[in-house]
């Protein structure tokens, strides 16, 4: 089982790396992103040290974790899932002595470890830059509450767009259905552009009854320490029933889904 993970690993490096120039300026244009988010809310402070009740170095540790929590809970290749089914090239796959989870688990856990090193090599860079003060959790409950929390936001991350991807049994355009969940949704809602906090108090209050601020949102909240040992407790309870969910979910899809599936063309 490890040397095909290790296979898998490979296999998606080497897809990476066949196209420097397209890999290079994608991240060139994750760093821009995450350098002008940062000049945006650097600029927001000014010579202020409270905004919407976070301090400069709390909202700047918030900034330096959506870049690490993009890299790593929101960095996907299950999307590809959607073309190989329109194109009937899930065939092969189904070939492989692997499940097909398994195998594109194993291609995001490689798409992680690429862009977390490059991620680090990005944040280092701003740190450096703007010579920014971070905050580091004062108890060890929150290290260990944040590492838990993270690894289960990344498994709900995977489900949540395996779901999305494998519409492509019953649609030829999963691409609309991907962009408005990706940008609307996921981007806004789970707390990758600012907290969601500053938001209208019943506002937020609605959006936590979606999976989606437990992606980025709640992780950095506990990094903080803004919240309680119960409510931790509370969030990892929510997070595993979204997960429980969403996994439930992807095994129905796919079952009923494959029922419908004709390799066309593949």
């Amino acid at each position: 089982m490890i040397k095909k993970y290790a296979q898998i690993f490979k296999i998606t490096f080497e897809e990476y790396f066949a196209y420097r120039l397209n890999f290079f300026l994608w991240r060139f244009r994750n760093f821009v992103s995450f350098f002008a988010l940062v000049i945006f809310w650097l600029a927001i402070y000014g010579v202020g040290e409270n905004v919407f009740g976070y301090e400069k170095s709390q909202m700047i540790t918030y900034l330096i974790g959506i870049a690490f929590l993009r890299s790593l809970v929101l960095a996907s290749r299950s999307f590809e899932i959607s073309r190989h089914i329109r194109r009937g090239e899930l065939s092969r796959y189904l070939l492989w002595p692997l499940s097909i989870n398994s195998f594109w688990f194993g291609r995001d856990l490689a798409d992680k470890s690429i862009n977390l090193i490059f991620a680090f090599f990005e944040i280092g860079l701003v740190i450096l830059i703007f010579k920014l003060n971070l905050y580091f959790p004062q108890s060890p409950a929150n290290w260990i509450f944040f590492i838990v929390l993270v690894l289960l936001s990344t498994l709900l991350y995977y489900f949540l767009s395996f779901c999305i991807s494998i519409l492509a049994f019953w649609t030829e355009d999963v691409w609309a259905t991907r962009w408005l969940l990706g940008i609307i949704f996921l981007e806004f809602l789970s707390g990758a552009f600012f907290p969601l906090d500053i938001l209208p108090g019943w506002l937020s209050r609605v959006v936590y009854f979606t999976p989606f601020p437990y992606l980025v949102f709640f992780p950095l909240k506990i990094w903080l320490g803004q919240v309680a040992i119960g409510e931790s407790f509370r969030v990892l309870a929510i997070t595993i029933f979204w997960l429980g969910l969403f996994y439930f979910l992807s095994s129905y899809l796919w079952k009923k889904g494959f029922r419908k599936y004709g390799a066309y063309g593949g």
